[in-house]
Order: structure tokens, then C-alpha cells, then sequence
């Protein structure tokens, strides 16, 4: 008999003789067959991987056939296959920034703040050399930080885009103009300063004798005449109020020194001082009408918009001469800052303030970052580099470790293919004896 290739010759067996050997007829090609079928299996996942290096014929550079082993010999290639199936199906730029923004919110970048602020910020302000260098480091950057917020503020400011100044002027005069009161020796003081650059005599002499001029005279006359009642009218033509008027504007041109120490005396003994200081310390800004006091908030917010943009220079001037100062104060800041005294409600109100700022600017921004990242992250040639560097016996291993039932399985296969063949040759042994 010759079946598949391998023959098995009966001929020379008499089976009457040796019914033992009637069994062996049947039972042997499947046992041959099986093992036949597995081991061919077997060798066939091993030349796979082995032998790992090209053998050459003895005393020669003609190389072996399938030497070395179908993975090694073509692990590069295996290896821009793998990565580019990684990168094109398992490990997409889509599937990397879906992945990403599932991660990306604001409770995961909240523990991370959080970590990196109690493990590492804090941390570090407990370690003296690093808190000496820190100061230093933040304090000789803080002018120029100072000066960049300074005019970028008020350059937005020009350009209408800032709102800033104009909430804070807002708030300030909410809650530290409206409530505050002036004490009375502070109205004294300012009213002090008033009589001394407002109401001076020779200020209110020339004043004076811009009130009395001719027109206004005549308008004064003309407006009693009109509006004064009965007796009051007769009494101002008895006096003359026309020809007072004129004679007292006459007197304060004609003899201003006189004017001016009878100015100085009326003041005085008036007590103007006095009742100014007495209305700057009773004065609230409370008490004033509200649509006053919005006008006047409006008012304030116009004034300290304009005094910046008018005074830029000035002001950014002002900040370069002040780096010496601003430096020293930073620094002193720093070294005198204990994380200690930090409330633990204001940290962590900080803590999620940080994190809900970075969580709106990585929403916004997630998307274009992952794009312009992965390529830079080369995750194809990585993975290719990566297996190609693999030594043949690691290759090996890892295909073990990922495929291990599955080659075991397929050597299983070989066995029963075997057996079903030679299941076959025993039932065209069976045809044949009975023939």
C-alpha cells in the first residue's frame, strides 16, 4: 500500500497466522499518521521563529535554506507591518484624542492640581535653599512681568477691549468709597489745603469782581424788581442795591489791599474753615440720590480709564524706575510666605479655580494640541523601532506569550489531521483484505 506519499507493504504478513498483526494493520496508521500530522505541525511553528541566525553550507557562503527562520528574517518588515496596523486600526489620531478628552475634565485636572500643588508647590516652600532660590527667580522676573500686565492692560484699554479696570474702579468705589467717612481732623486737613489753594482773599477778590460785574448787576436788579415782594423791592431801591454793588466791585479793584484783610478777616471770623470741615466729615456718599451716585460711579470709571491711556508712558516709566523696589518686596514676600497660614477653604478655592481654568482652555484647545502633538510623538517609527530592535529569542517569546493556545492549538490540528488520515488508510486497508 502507498498512500499520501509513505508506504506500508503487508504483503509478507500472513494475518491468519497472526491475528495480532491484523490489529496493528489498523491501529498502526493512525498512530503514524497522528504523529506524522504533529510533529510536521510542530516543526512548522518552530521554523517560524528558529534557527535565529542564516547558516551557511560547511566551507562555503552559500547560505542554508530557510535559514534563518521566517520572523527574523523578516522582522523589519513584521515590524512596519505591526506598527503601521497599530497606527492605522488599533491606535488611531482619532482614537488618541477621543481618548484624551474622555480623561481631560475638570475633576481629573482638579486631582492633579491638587497633587502638584500640596506634593510639589507647597513642598518646595518648606526647603530653604529652594524657597532663597525661588524668591530670587520670581522677584527678578517680576518687573518685567509687572511691566508686560501694565501695558498690555492698557493697550486693551485703548482698544476697547478691556473690562477689567472699569469692574475694579467699580468695585473700589462700592465697597471702600461708598462706606468709608473722613474723620474730622482729616476735614480739617482738607479743608485747610481748600483755604489755602481755593479760597484764598485774593481768589475770592477776583472772583468777586468777576461775580459784580455790570451785567450781572443789572441782572440782579432786574430780578428783584420781577421776583421780590412788595416791601422787600421798596427797600432795595431805598438802599440802592444797583449802586452798592457797584461801589463794593469799585472798592475791591480800586483798594485791594484793604480788600484782601477784610476778606481774610470775614473768613475767619465767619469760621468758613470750620463749616467746610464740618460738611467734608458729615458728608456720605450714601445719602446722595441714586442716580448721583451711578452717575458719579460712571464718572470716576471714565476718569481713571482716561488718566491711563493719556499717562501710559508716564506710568510704564513710573514701573521701570520702581524694579528695585518691586524685586526687593517679591523676595521678601516669598521668603515670608508659610504655607501654613493659607486657609484651607481660600487653597482649595484656588485649587479648583486653576483647575477650572485649565479644564475651559483644554476643551477649547485639547482638539488642535493632540493633532499638532502626535506627529511629533512618532508612535509608528516607535513601534517599528521597538520590534525591530527585539532580539529573534524575545520575538519569539512574545508571540509565545500572545499566541501560546493558538499555536498549541494548531499543533493539536496537525495531530488530527494525522489521525484522519490515517483513519482513511485503514479503511482502504479494510477494502484491500477483504478483496
Amino acid at each position: 500500500m502507498n498512500f499520501f506519499g509513505i508506504g506500508l507493504d503487508y504483503s509478507f504478513i500472513d494475518f491468519t497466522q497472526h491475528p495480532q498483526a491484523f490489529i496493528i494493520k489498523f491501529a498502526f496508521p493512525i498512530i503514524f499518521y497522528a504523529f506524522h500530522g504533529y510533529a510536521a505541525t510542530w516543526l512548522a511553528v518552530r521554523m517560524l521563529f528558529r534557527p535565529y541566525q542564516a547558516h551557511y553550507w560547511p566551507f562555503t557562503k552559500i547560505q542554508i535554506p530557510l535559514t534563518p527562520g521566517i520572523f527574523p528574517k523578516r522582522q523589519s518588515k513584521l515590524a512596519q507591518a505591526v506598527a503601521t496596523t497599530i497606527t492605522d486600526t488599533l491606535l488611531t489620531p482619532a482614537d488618541i484624542k477621543a481618548r484624551a478628552e474622555e480623561l481631560v475634565n475638570e475633576e481629573n485636572i482638579f486631582k492633579s492640581v491638587d497633587l502638584f500643588v500640596d506634593n510639589v508647590f507647597l513642598k518646595e516652600f518648606r526647603d530653604t535653599t529652594k524657597l532663597h532660590r525661588l524668591a530670587n527667580d520670581i522677584a527678578t522676573l517680576s518687573p518685567t512681568l509687572l511691566r508686560q500686565f501694565v501695558d498690555s492692560t492698557i493697550t486693551s484699554l485703548e482698544q476697547g477691549k478691556d473690562t477689567k479696570i472699569a469692574s475694579i474702579t467699580e468695585k473700589i468705589f462700592e465697597q471702600i468709597l461708598m462706606g468709608s467717612r473722613i474723620t474730622f481732623d482729616q476735614a480739617n486737613e482738607i479743608a485747610q489745603r481748600i483755604m489755602e489753594n481755593f479760597l484764598t482773599p485774593e481768589k475770592i477778590r477776583n472772583g468777586l469782581i468777576i461775580l459784580l460785574s455790570p451785567q450781572n448787576i443789572n441782572a440782579l436788579e432786574e430780578s428783584i424788581n420781577v421776583h421780590a415782594s412788595g416791601p422787600y423791592r421798596i427797600l432795595a431801591r431805598i438802599i440802592g442795591v444797583k449802586r452798592v454793588c457797584t461801589e463794593w466791585r469799585t472798592f475791591l479793584e480800586k483798594e485791594p489791599n484793604e480788600a484782601l484783610k477784610m476778606i481774610g478777616d470775614l473768613t475767619k471770623r465767619f469760621g468758613i474753615k470750620h463749616q467746610i470741615a464740618i460738611q467734608i466729615a458729615n458728608f456720605d456718599l450714601r445719602a446722595m440720590p441714586i442716580d448721583n451716585i451711578a452717575s458719579l460711579k460712571k464718572n470716576v470709571v471714565k476718569f481713571v480709564e482716561t488718566f491711563l491711556v493719556e499717562h501710559k508712558a508716564d506710568i510704564l516709566e513710573a514701573c521701570r524706575k520702581l524694579e528695585d523696589e518691586a524685586m526687593a518686596t517679591v523676595r521678601n514676600a516669598v521668603l515670608r510666605f508659610n504655607p501654613e497660614t493659607i486657609p484651607p477653604e481660600w487653597l482649595l478655592n484656588v485649587k479648583r479655580n486653576i483647575a477650572s481654568f485649565a479644564y475651559s482652555y483644554l476643551k477649547r484647545e485639547l482638539g488642535t494640541m493632540v493633532e499638532h502633538a502626535i506627529p511629533s510623538l512618532g508612535v509608528h517609527a516607535l513601534i517599528a523601532r521597538k520590534i525591530d530592535l527585539f532580539a529573534p529569542q524575545q520575538l519569539e517569546m512574545l508571540v509565545y506569550r500572545i499566541c501560546q493556545n493558538e499555536l498549541h492549538a494548531l499543533e493539536l490540528f496537525g495531530l488530527v489531521i494525522g489521525a484522519a488520515m490515517g483513519t482513511i488508510q485503514i479503511i482502504l486497508n479494510g477494502f484491500t483484505y477483504l478483496h
